[in-house]
């Protein structure tokens, strides 16, 4: 079986953070639950869940957003509402081991699509097992990359912003 592993681009490091003003909320037990749920379904659709264990799974140690339009230009695109109010999506973001490789796993209630990775500051290759969106049940993404290392910085898109978010996994990643 021929599998086809892209090759990223690396993250912008020069670019600047963007400030957020934003408060946000820490999420309930009831919260925590269905995301843990909704991950361990999406992880047995594509048939992988037997072979990872939620348990190990480990969070970004550093989440920020980055500006990736000149200043001046608006960061936010019409047609998006970020405040939805109708029943809660999942918002879960995580790596975990597979086959030696390391699998980024995310939900929001955006579309989700990854920009640039590096692994200790190199192109890192990749390819996605699942990614799906739809209004009802927001965006899910599933990417493996290959390989492991000490330090794994990923740019993810959420929609259609012009900003990224920024998500670092320090430690022994492999």
């Amino acid at each position: 079986m021929n599998i086809l592993y892209e090759r990223l681009p690396l993250p912008d490091f020069t670019a600047p953070r963007a400030v957020s003003r934003r408060s946000r909320s820490s999420p309930t037990d009831e919260n925590r639950v269905i995301d843990l749920e909704n991950a361990r379904f999406i992880l047995e659709l594509i048939g992988i869940y037997g072979s990872i264990c939620l348990n190990n799974a480990f969070e970004a140690q550093e989440k920020y957003m980055v500006e990736t339009q000149p200043e001046g230009t608006p960061s936010a695109v019409p047609g998006i509402s970020l405040n939805q109010k109708s029943h809660r999506k999942p918002h879960y973001t995580h790596i975990l081991a597979h086959n030696d490789n390391l699998v980024l796993q995310v939900a929001c209630c955006l579309p989700l699509k990854i920009i640039a990775a590096s692994l200790d500051g190199y192109p890192v290759s990749g390819r996605i097992l699942f990614n799906t969106y739809s209004d009802e049940d927001g965006g899910k993404l599933v990417y493996e990359f290959t390989g492991g290392g000490r330090e794994l910085v990923i740019d993810l898109k959420r929609g259609n912003s012009t900003r990224v978010q920024r998500l670092i996994f320090k430690g022994n990643t492999a």
